[in-house]
This record gives C-alpha cells, sequence and structure tokens, in this order.
C-alpha cells in the first residue's frame, strides 16, 4: 500500500530530529563557507540544516533548494563534527513535488539526441568500455566522431562546473570509441524485412543516422550521395587534423554494412527527381542535402586569381585537389569554419595568417576552445573589422581594405551590422580567404511545388521533420543553419521515428545494444576530496609541430586518466531516482 506522503514527512521528520549526526551540527556555518553555492539563489546549507532541526522538513521539501545542491560533498568535508548532510538533503528531495523534480540530468536534457550520458561516464569508470560505447550508440551512430568534433552542450550544462570544473563529457565520448572492441556488435541486429522503401538524399550526418535506425528498424534504405564519397561536412568540411578519416571511416562502415545500399554520384534535380523515386517503389524520401557550398557576398575585387572561399578551400584540401597558398593569407569569418580555414592555411603552407572578423573576441561564434588554439598555433585576429574591397595588382591580390564594425545585431538580436566607414585599415597580404557562413544547393525545389522554403532553408514540422510534401522530410543543415554535427543527428532521429511511424511503425527507434545488469546500490557517498578532483587535461602534440603535417592534435585519455575523470560524474542521474524513485520512461 502506498504511504500517505504526510505521514513520510513526519517519519522522516522524527529521523532527522533523534539523528546524531544531524544533533551533532553546531551550526557553525564550515558547510556554508566550503559550499561554492552559498548565496545563489537563497541557498545556504547551514539554514537547510537549522530548518531540520527545527522540524520544518515540509517547508524546505517544498522548495527547489533541495535540487539546487549539488551534493558534491564539500560541505562534508569541512563539517568538524561530520554531520551527514547530504543524507539529509536526499531524504529532503524525496518529500519533493513532482513538479520540483528535473525530468532528466542536465547533460542530457542539453544533448540534442538526449545521449545517456551519466550512463556511459559510469560505465567507464567501471572500466566497461565496450558497454558505455554501446550505450552511446544506441543514441547516435557517430561516437568517435563526435567525441572529435562535438561542441558538447551537454558540458555547458554540466552540474560539476558548480563544483569547479564540468567534466570532460566529450573526451570521455572519443576514448569509449578508440578503445572499444566491438563486442556489441552482436547484440546489433536489423529486425525483419518490412518491404518498405525509403530513399535518403545525401550521406553527411543526418542522412546516415536516419539510415542506421531505419535499417535496424527492418526498412530497405538507398541512400543517395553527390559525391564520390560519403560523409558530408564530416568529410569534406572538417580538417583532418580535427577528424582523422581512419575514424570517419570505420563509423560510416558499421552503418553501411547493415545492409544499406549507397549510391554516389547521384544528384537530386540533376540525375534524378523526386516523382522518379516515387514511380521506383520509395514510399518515403527524406532530404539531407546539407549546406556544403560557401556563402557569397558581392565584394569589390572577390574575383582576382588568389581570392578563395572557405568551405571550398577545406573541400579542396580534404579531396586532395592542388591547392597554391601564397606567404601571407588573410581569412574572413568568425566563426568554427573560418578557424578550420585559419588552422588549415598554416598546415598547407602559409606562413603567416590573419582571420579578420566582424565580431568582437566575445562575439565570436567559433567555439572558445579552437579560437585559443588559433591563437596558440600563431594566428593574427583582428575582431570588430569587416571587408570593404579586395586590393589587387595585375590581377592578383596584394592586400584587403577593412572597415570598423561598431555593432553585430540590432536590439532584437538579430543579425545586422554597422560600419564606422571614417576608419578603415588596410593589410598587405597574398591571399583572401572569405569564410562568412554556408548555404545549400536547393535548384531542385519546385517554387510552385508542396515544398516549401523560408530564408533559404526547408520548412518543416521541428518535431517531426516532416515538409509540407506528403511522404516527404527533411533534416540537417537544409532545415536549419548554422548547424553542428549533433544537431543534424538528432533531426536524423527524429526524422527515422517519423519515418517509421508514416510507414505503419510504432516509430520507437530506441535499440538495446547490451545487456543491463541490476543496478547497483547507489548511496551517493562522497569520498574526501571528491569535490577538489580536477579535469583531466587532453594530451595534444607541441604547437611547434602541428604546422608540420595534418596529424590530429588532441592524442586522447589512456584508461587511468579516463578512469579518474569519469569517476568526477556527480551522478545526477541516480540523484534524480532518489527524487522520484523511478527514472523517466520507467
Amino acid at each position: 500500500m502506498e504511504r500517505n506522503e504526510a505521514v513520510i514527512a513526519e517519519e522522516l521528520a522524527q529521523k532527522f530530529k533523534d539523528a546524531a549526526v544531524i544533533a551533532a551540527c553546531e551550526q557553525c556555518g564550515s558547510c556554508s563557507g566550503a559550499c561554492p553555492l552559498t548565496g545563489k539563489n537563497d541557498f545556504n546549507i547551514r539554514r537547510i540544516i537549522r530548518h531540520i532541526q527545527l522540524d520544518l522538513v515540509p517547508e524546505v521539501a517544498d522548495s527547489p533548494l533541495p535540487w539546487f545542491c549539488t551534493t558534491c560533498g564539500r560541505c562534508e568535508d569541512a563539517c568538524p563534527n561530520s554531520v551527514d548532510i547530504l543524507a539529509g538533503i536526499r531524504a529532503l528531495r524525496q518529500l519533493s513535488p513532482p513538479e520540483l523534480v528535473p525530468e532528466w540530468p542536465p547533460c542530457t536534457l542539453a544533448c540534442p539526441a538526449k545521449v545517456d550520458v551519466p550512463g556511459y561516464l559510469r560505465l567507464i569508470a567501471q572500466g566497461k568500455v565496450d558497454e558505455a560505447y554501446a550505450l552511446i550508440l544506441e543514441k547516435v551512430p557517430f561516437p568517435g566522431v563526435l567525441g572529435r568534433v562535438c561542441t558538447h552542450p551537454c558540458e555547458d550544462a554540466c552540474r560539476r562546473e558548480e563544483v569547479n570544473m564540468p567534466i570532460a563529457i566529450c573526451v570521455l565520448k572519443r576514448y569509449a570509441a578508440d578503445n572499444e572492441t566491438g563486442s556489441w556488435r552482436e547484440r546489433l541486429r536489423v529486425k525483419d524485412d518490412t518491404g518498405h522503401k525509403i530513399a535518403i538524399i545525401g550521406a553527411g550526418p543526418s542522412g546516415l543516422t536516419a539510415a542506421f535506425y531505419l535499417r535496424i528498424k527492418g526498412h530497405r534504405v538507398t541512400i543517395f550521395e553527390s559525391r564520390s564519397e560519403p560523409g558530408g561536412m564530416m568529410r569534406f568540411g572538417i580538417p583532418a587534423y580535427r577528424l582523422p578519416q581512419a575514424i570517419l571511416e570505420k563509423e560510416i562502415n558499421q552503418i553501411l554494412e547493415l545492409g544499406i545500399e549507397l549510391k554516389t554520384g547521384q544528384k537530386l534535380g540533376e540525375d534524378f527527381d523526386l516523382n522518379q523515386l516515387k514511380s521506383q517503389g520509395y514510399e518515403a524520401v527524406f532530404l539531407a542535402v546539407g549546406a556544403q557550398l560557401s556563402r557569397k557576398i558581392e565584394l569589390e575585387g572577390a574575383n582576382l586569381e588568389d581570392v578563395l572561399w572557405g568551405l571550398d578551400f577545406l573541400s579542396g584540401v580534404r579531396e586532395g585537389k592542388e591547392v597554391s597558398l601564397k606567404d601571407r593569407v588573410l581569412v574572413v569569418g568568425g566563426g568554427n569554419v573560418a578557424i578550420d580555414v585559419a588552422l588549415t592555411a598554416l598546415r598547407f603552407g602559409a606562413k603567416e595568417v590573419t582571420l579578420a572578423c566582424l565580431e568582437t573576441g566575445e562575439e565570436m561564434p567559433a567555439n572558445r576552445w579552437e579560437v585559443e588554439q588559433a591563437i596558440n598555433e600563431g594566428v593574427k585576429l583582428m575582431p570588430s573589422w569587416g571587408p570593404s574591397r579586395v586590393l589587387g595588382t595585375d590581377g592578383k591580390v596584394s592586400g584587403i581594405e577593412l572597415v570598423r564594425c561598431t555593432s553585430v545585431f540590432d536590439a532584437e538580436g538579430n543579425f545586422s551590422p554597422t560600419f564606422d566607414d571614417n576608419t578603415k585599415a588596410k593589410v598587405e597580404v597574398e591571399q583572401v580567404i572569405l569564410s562568412i557562413g554556408q548555404t545549400t544547393d536547393l535548384s531542385f525545389v519546385d517554387p510552385e511545388g508542396l515544398l516549401k522554403l523560408e530564408r533559404g532553408l526547408i520548412v518543416v514540422d521541428q518535431d517531426t521533420q516532416e515538409t509540407g510534401m506528403p511522404g516527404v522530410f527533411a533534416g540537417g543543415d537544409v532545415t536549419k543553419l548554422p548547424g553542428i554535427v549533433i544537431e543534424a543527428i538528432a533531426t536524423g532521429r527524429r526524422a527515422a521515428s517519423s519515418i517509421d511511424r508514416f510507414l505503419g511503425g510504432d516509430g520507437n527507434i530506441e535499440e538495446t545494444l547490451w545487456q543491463r545488469p541490476a543496478p547497483e546500490p547507489y548511496t551517493g557517498k562522497r569520498d574526501k576530496g571528491f569535490a577538489d578532483q580536477g579535469r583531466v587535461e587532453m594530451p595534444k602534440i607541441p604547437v611547434s609541430e602541428t604546422h608540420h603535417s595534418f596529424a590530429e592534435v588532441e592524442l586522447g585519455l589512456d584508461a587511468e586518466q579516463a578512469t579518474r575523470e569519469a569517476k568526477r560524474c556527480l551522478q545526477c542521474d541516480l540523484e534524480l531516482i532518489i527524487g522520484r524513485k523511478s527514472s523517466p520512461g520507467d
């Protein structure tokens, strides 16, 4: 019989009152002095204990305070009387109203694909690398890729940062991918053939993800790719020093080996159209054509011989084309692609690389760690400058004139740069690479048809990825820019689920790739010094060696480093189970 919450509250209040550990508190305040959250959102651990001592347990339990605590254990380390403070916090959580209990751990909630982050970190901490890899693979088919190039919004949300530093979640994903032995493969089974045929247009992260989960459901999947090789921007837009080709090949092959047909050199609108696909028996189509074209602007001098465009330059290098670089290069742009262009230029022979962007250093859309890498490798930054015109002599670049950008966004936060035309600067360079964004080729779209466009993107239902054309879905960069790999993967997952439902299935693409053992009892007890354990630093090759090749800069963690880092996790998912007594979806 389910007990009344008031009875539980009364029992817990009596337990707190009688417990020697709580009674031992002398209200000295050492715990609050040690707590990194003291003063934030009215949080004060000493006052919470005082409420317990005064039998005011329900009053505290009905507030968000028990959930604001990270349960890092620093308060217990500081307590002179060894009060079991965290036990009190967890007991209060058991009394919390359901609306105060978070649905997901913050890291999982922040992940577009909802990867079970605490779950795989715990497995790594236990030395179960294959199980960790399989758990990641249940949500994303590219653990090794993401472990290198993901922008890891999960780390931005990690509550460990409130203690000292966030967990190196992305690095640990890479560790699992680099060290798995493949034992999970025997559990991966394609379900019985449904007889349904699906066409996927584009072999980038979104298209390959949709193919992976749809094939596991038993559908017949064919991927049409305009280039000679699959991978999309993962292959042609991300330099090898960040993503080695062998890693990409491994994970693409894992997908295709499920029995997915790949047709390369097939471009929608030229080699076939949507009506032809329908006549060939394809019942659903997923448009994942990406945004692999450089966005271009009208700029005086842009047609000079030594002016290149960012994505064209990166693709050319990746494809092994002959790309000639001068000694002095200026890159225009402030995003991740521009940083990749600048660092690739250094590796391709440029002796001096400058990067100019409209944004201030703080506003640059590129990831902060990539900007820092560029600075460390010698790229000169010129923030708050935009291109005015490219200067030339005898048809060749001799420099570039920049104009001061006074603001990038308007009062509503929209991109609307303004300039001070009276403040200009000339930079002597021999080559200019314009990297100011991406766009997609939508020439296959009939302006009078059911596929609708808005701001150069295909309009879709954000929950299902459905377009206005029945049976046609779209995702990845063709529906949202600027895109990142994990967001493209998330759209591929949503599309796979929606397409399965469209074809009469249940839409459930969740796949269990390892047998979950019975959970070990969780006490939440923190070892002394747990809160002060620092984040493991990723080993890298020396900066002095980075320009000599496209060798991967980050070297990865060894087993000892990975285990130590994974053990820093606060295990927020188990803390939530204490509060709700079950996990989401149970």
